[in-house]
């Protein structure tokens, strides 16, 4: 088929548009199509109603000349190549038509010449050239922003995942709440469930993206195994399955291998198998191949997840290993998943310089067998598979006998807190910071008080001063103090880097609070023995709104208890003692401005159950006249109300009621800014919760 050319001739001259015309209708290949126009207004107007894959423009239009409409082109983002046609050879000319942009210069006498069609090709081919890059550039931006944006939604989900998960544990291990267990368990297995599916989804994106590198180390392989048959055995017991773990020929006692990825494979394979096995086995099966050939090719070692569960057609096993393939028999028996654990295994698998099959028949149980390259172990012996006596690490069994004191830093109320909860069922004792600059401010304040902090944990993403910005200044004052990184990101060499930047160790959230328990025996002092289980029995009759060591002052001693000045705390703190030793809750008067009725009446029931006493209004001119008739301790507005832009109707409150505090209840993220210069004290995103209200009302 003829190449079709599109051309636009931008060309005052009659003559010299018959000239032309004539000449591109007399090629056969490529063939021309033609539109003619006369000024730069109409050259516009035929850009904009159809797409020329040229454009062939002559150097001086009346009032006009080609550097204007070049100008006149770029201004309206039209890329295509553009051959400017002149009367005579000038080179000052032609140097300035190249720098405005034009793909090359032609004198109308060449029309008829073979440089004419030279010059078309050149400016094709530039123009394709061109389109290329631009379109790399694209591909390249829409990469960048989707990494962006998935490191962003990793923090974001995992922030709410972390209070999720951290208090439906602790409220399991309560037996006062023996009666709501299954509940509570649900709740804490799908939590698992979601941050599982998140995990997949980032590895996804890493491995699509090609940014998925391996950590290659010796592995202690019989050992290794332990660990999977520790894991996953219980998961199979509370379905009534048995797990077995053999191998059928003798094996390294130590390959090299990326641990984490391999633990992945193996832990995705067998979860599947107890997922869709109601009775029966699951068998995880290790060989050792040395081929026979010679020279002998390198030997893999095979592993293979065996179970006696649902199975899958053979006419359904040619696409389970692609992305987001789930099998209908599968999701109709509710059994749920994105479809991208098989497929991370494929991808994971052949980086460890293996591959992976599957054989299944129906109603009988699948077969995955895998392999990967163990490295050189032609200097080893091979040993049989011993499996190590599993001793089960349950909750009573978490040594916490360890004091000192520690400082916990994270915007996140929340997360504060139930981060302190964790630290306080050991014997140590813990204050809190909601930035850098408080950190900092605490590590100061302790060591002046020769009372000085034994850790802390400090989140990393945090207004005013972050964690890394908090941990230089501390380190800039001559502190030792050793300093754990707390975050929700998961990139590869995270860990290493904030190493580098003075972090003595790293800490992920969702928080485990057996690696916490870890961390702590690590770096704090000895103390008396106590685990989970009794420091639950110790907190039984504590007041169930109290279970969280205070916020507002450094803490002290109980030995201090009765030595303690009143006027060292903060005048805060001791305002609250004063005012709550009658009723234990100050009451306040708040201001509610939210137009929506149904917000407005929760925000009201939530507040009144803190013991506030609570005035609703649905608009800013209703709130403005309320504001001047009664005061109020603190406002809490919505952003977007129908009479009223939130940031005037704040300054406007913050007028009459300079006292007043004011936060911002929106389902936007309010502005730093704005609420800086007009003087907001904090805002809450929606939907907000009674713990949110009284973190910032009281």
């Amino acid at each position: 088929m003829t190449e079709v050319i599109k051309v636009l001739l931008v060309e005052d001259d009659e003559d010299d548009y018959f000239l032309t015309s004539d000449y591109l209708e007399q090629c056969e290949s490529p063939s021309f199509e033609l539109t003619w126009v006369t000024n730069s207004l109409d050259a516009v107007e035929a850009l904009k109603a159809d797409s020329f894959d040229l454009c062939l423009l002559d150097y001086l239009l009346g009032a006009e000349n080609a550097i204007d409409v070049l100008g006149v082109l770029k201004s309206n983002q039209f890329s295509l190549p553009v051959v400017i046609l002149t009367g005579q050879s000038d080179a000052t000319v032609d140097e300035m038509v190249m720098r405005a942009g034009a793909a090359d210069y032609l004198q109308k006498s060449e029309i008829e010449s073979p440089r004419f069609m030279r010059t078309i090709r050149y400016a094709m081919v530039r123009r394709d050239i061109e389109n290329e890059r631009l379109e790399r550039n694209k591909v390249e931006q829409k990469n960048k922003a989707k990494d962006k944006f998935l490191a962003h939604l990793g923090h974001e989900l995992r922030t709410p995942l972390t209070s999720i998960l951290g208090y439906t544990e602790l409220l399991i291990d309560d037996a006062r709440n023996s009666p709501f267990q299954q509940e509570l368990s649900i709740i804490h297995s799908n939590g698992k469930h979601l941050l599982s599916l998140l995990n997949d989804l980032l590895d996804m994106s890493r491995i699509m993206a090609e940014k998925l590198e391996l950590n290659i180390q010796d592995v202690n392989l019989s050992a290794f195994l332990t660990d999977i048959h520790s894991l996953m055995r219980l998961n199979a017991k509370d379905k009534g399955l048995s797990l077995n773990v053999v191998s059928t020929t003798k094996i390294p006692e130590f390959i090299k291998t990326d641990p984490t990825r391999l633990r992945q494979v193996l832990l995705n394979l067998i979860s599947n198998a107890v997922k869709f096995t109601d009775k029966g086995s699951i068998t995880l099966t290790i060989s050792l191949e040395v081929p026979s050939s010679e020279p002998p090719d390198e030997p893999r070692l095979c592993f293979s997840v065996e179970d006696t569960g649902i199975g899958m057609p053979p006419d359904k096993l040619e696409n389970i290993f692609q992305p987001f393939e789930q099998i209908e028999d599968v999701m109709r028996a509710n059994h749920g998943g994105a479809g991208l654990g098989l497929a991370i295994c494929k991808e994971l698998v052949t980086k460890l310089g293996g591959d992976i099959t599957v054989t299944s028949r129906h109603g009988e149980g699948s077969i995955f067998t895998f392999n990967i390259a163990p490295g050189n172990i032609s200097s080893q012996p091979l040993v049989d598979l011993q499996l190590e006596q599993i001793q089960p690490v349950e909750s009573s069994s978490i040594n916490l006998c360890v004091t000192g004191r520690v400082l916990i830093v994270d915007d996140l109320r929340e997360i504060r807190r139930l981060t302190g909860h964790l630290v306080s069922q050991s014997q140590a004792d813990i204050s809190y910071a909601e930035n850098g600059v408080k950190a900092l401010e605490a590590v100061l304040e302790a060591d002046e008080h020769n009372q000085p902090f034994d850790l802390v944990l400090m989140d990393i993403h945090m207004p005013v001063m972050n964690g890394i910005e908090a941990l230089h200044a501390i380190r800039r004052h001559g502190k030792k103090i050793p300093v754990i990184a707390v975050t929700a990101a998961s990139r590869k060499g995270l860990k290493e880097s904030l190493i580098r930047e003075g972090f003595n160790d790293v800490i992920g959230k969702p928080i485990d609070r057996f690696a916490l328990a870890t961390l702590l025996s690590q770096y704090l002092p000895p103390g008396n023995h106590v685990t989970f289980t009794n420091v639950e029995a110790q907190v039984a009759d504590m007041p169930l709104d109290k279970p969280f060591a205070p916020e507002k002052h450094l803490p002290y001693s109980a030995e201090d208890e009765n030595k303690r000045d009143v006027t060292s705390l903060s005048p805060e703190k001791t305002d609250i003692d004063e005012k709550s030793s009658e009723k234990g809750v100050i009451n306040k008067r708040i201001l509610v401005i939210e137009d929506d009725e149904d917000a407005a009446e929760l925000l009201q029931l939530f507040l009144s159950h803190l013991g506030h006493t609570v005035t609703t209004t649905y608009s800013g001119v209703d709130a403005l006249n309320t504001a001047q008739e009664q005061r109020f301790d603190h406002i809490l507005m919505d952003l977007t109300l129908p009479d009223y832009n939130g940031y005037d109707l704040a300054a406007e409150l913050k007028k009459a009621l300079p006292d007043t505090s004011l936060t911002i209840v929106s389902g936007h993220e309010a502005d730093t800014e704005s609420m800086k210069s007009i003087g907001i004290d904090s805002a809450l995103l929606k939907p907000v919760s009674k713990d949110d209200l009284e973190s910032v009302v009281g």
